[in-house]
């Protein structure tokens, strides 16, 4: 009999040990941080501000694309090893980094996990035996990183939005584009027709606006960029007046071109299309961010476009904030 009790002890704290090592247990602790930050931790002061911090500063500083004024991706925080192991403050943060360079490793190996010390939480870490074999296979797998770190951010501005949701306004566009998407509150319907609406967040300081709209699919045409921008431009001529009589919203093409690529929009096809616009008549501009999808079962070409005025002041978060929601977006029941 204590023979089997001593077994099922073994089995229960081995099972246990495997869940917090495979990042499944959490406390239920939500997790903590600002926007786009992430904590380093690495061993001394002494690597981050050798090769190895370099190479992550470089990463991590690189500019968000498509920003009028160039913005970092990511707010780097270093955090000595011994500090991060004794203190409860940094381990809910919602994105860790963590770095450990020794010789008993017999080579570089990258774990990410999720949700390990709170929710949501995206705990990355790199083992190396040494320098140049962290270098290798940081480079080999930064795209990854990058991809973990923006799903990061992604879904934990979704959850924020889903608690503060404004359901009138979510039923709006179900009803208009059979669409469920997580709008928090201080947005509302602007505008609405048969096929367009806008939505917008007014403060004194910064505008964000989102426009839907959509037509029927004809072909892949719909996918390419001019035809993307083309339309666009026809929509927000029609529907976004400038501040002055004649004034009107339009891409811009001079400054920063738009860039375009083919992206998974939460399980949709779409391409995403990210660039500046300005006002044509007027010094209004900002960045946009604009995602192009079908609606097979109804045959539609559905474009979500969300866009930022903030004159004289950083916009890298809030267009993540209309990324985030964007992404959140499925087709409703």
């Amino acid at each position: 009999m204590k023979r089997n009790y001593l077994i099922i002890v073994i089995v229960f704290f081995s099972s246990l040990v495997f869940v917090s090592c495979s990042g499944d247990k959490i406390t239920g602790q939500r997790s903590s941080g600002k926007t786009a930050e992430v904590i380093v931790v690495m061993s001394s002061e002494a690597q981050w501000k050798g090769v190895i911090g370099d190479t992550l500063r470089a990463f991590f500083d690189k500019e968000y694309p498509q920003l009028p004024q160039p913005e970092s991706y990511f707010s780097a925080v270093y955090t000595p090893k011994t500090i991060f192991a004794s203190s409860k403050l940094f381990k809910p943060h919602h994105n860790i980094f963590i770095v450990e360079i020794d010789k008993k490793y017999k080579k570089a190996e990258l774990n990410a996990r999720k949700n390990v010390w709170a929710k949501p939480q995206r705990v990355i870490q790199i083992t190396a035996p040494d320098t140049d074999a962290f270098i290798t296979l940081f480079e080999e797998k930064k795209d990854f990183i990058l991809t973990v770190l923006e799903d990061s951010e992604k879904q934990r501005l979704v959850n924020t939005f889903a608690a503060f949701r404004d359901y009138a306004v979510q039923e709006e566009v179900r009803k208009s584009f059979h669409l469920s998407i997580e709008i928090p509150g201080g947005f509302y319907v602007a505008k609405k027709f048969s096929n367009f609406m806008w939505i917008r967040k007014e403060t004194g300081k910064f505008s964000q606006g989102i426009m839907i709209y959509s037509y029927d699919y004809t072909d892949t045409v719909a996918f390419n960029q001019k035809r993307i921008i083309s339309y666009r431009d026809s929509i927000a001529k029609a529907y976004i007046p400038g501040p002055t009589e004649g004034s009107f919203m339009a891409v811009s093409k001079d400054y920063i071109k738009p860039v375009s690529k083919q992206v998974d929009l939460n399980g949709l096809f779409a391409v995403e299309t990210r660039g500046l616009w300005k006002v044509e008549g007027d010094f209004m501009g900002g960045p946009f961010i604009n995602y192009t999808f079908v609606d097979e079962k109804r045959n539609k070409v559905i474009t979500i476009d969300g866009y930022v005025y903030a004159p004289n002041a950083p916009k890298r978060n809030m267009v993540m904030q209309l990324e985030s929601i964007i992404w959140s977006v499925k087709f409703a029941q």
